[in-house]
């Protein structure tokens, strides 16, 4: 049997000089794939010959879509265990709770209106006109981004119940982001959290920042100080 390791996962070429890979993933990829391939909407890799073109036209590998989620029973299902985990482990517990409704890409597009370009919105808090809260969360994520996206806006809902005053976005943001990241720690999902403190990306400050707050007050004291934050 062939090395798969010494040819390109996209094309399936062998691999006869350079080559690309992708963070924390073990294919290796050609410069030609890497230049020329349309790629996967999720994980941004290149695609194969063999991939999947869902509904509202994103398109994803066979990685991804062996673990995405496209079932609304098992999308609420996870989004109540999430909901459960945070709340026992976490003391971030609703007294009104929140609805969960699985969407596609040009519905989430429309509830949350214009975003910079290539920003992708994964997850989304609304509270309604007529008061009912939802959080509305893409079909076809992975499992784990499920997960964490889930949680992050699970924490926007406690906030939206428990600090109605908080209008700091660094502070919202940052702590949302630190409910997935405790969340991932929940799961087990230590590497996956560790990714969270080492990419780049829009809440790594914010997160960071509450992260050093955990330090000095604990969970509890954290979700203390969110509550008395812009009303002391």
């Amino acid at each position: 049997m062939a090395d798969d390791h010494l040819h390109c996962a996209s094309c399936g070429q062998p691999l006869t000089g350079s080559y690309y890979v992708l963070i924390n993933r073990p294919e290796r990829f050609c410069p030609h794939c890497i230049a020329t391939r349309p790629r996967c909407s999720t994980c941004g890799a290149p695609l194969g010959n063999r991939f999947w073109k869902l509904h509202d036209g994103r398109q994803q590998c066979d990685a991804c879509y062996a673990v995405a989620i496209y079932n609304p029973v098992q999308a609420h299902h996870l989004f109540q265990q999430t909901a459960g985990m945070l709340a026992e482990g976490m003391g971030l517990r609703l007294h009104v709770g929140v609805a969960f409704r699985l969407v596609d890409a040009p519905t989430m597009a429309r509830l949350r209106g214009p975003t910079p370009p290539g920003q992708d919105t994964l997850g989304l808090y609304r509270r309604q006109k007529n008061h009912v809260r939802v959080i509305y969360l893409l079909y076809g994520l992975p499992t784990l981004i499920f997960r964490i996206t889930a949680a992050h806006e699970y924490a926007h809902a406690w906030q939206a119940e428990h600090c109605p005053l908080l209008r700091n976005e660094f502070l919202r943001e940052g702590h949302a982001e630190w409910v997935a990241y405790q969340h991932l720690l929940q799961l087990g999902s230590h590497k996956a959290a560790a990714r969270m403190l080492d990419e780049n990306h829009p809440y790594h400050e914010p997160l960071r920042y509450l992260l050093q707050l955990e330090a000095q007050l604990g969970i509890e004291g954290v979700n203390q100080y969110m509550m008395r934050v812009d009303i002391e």
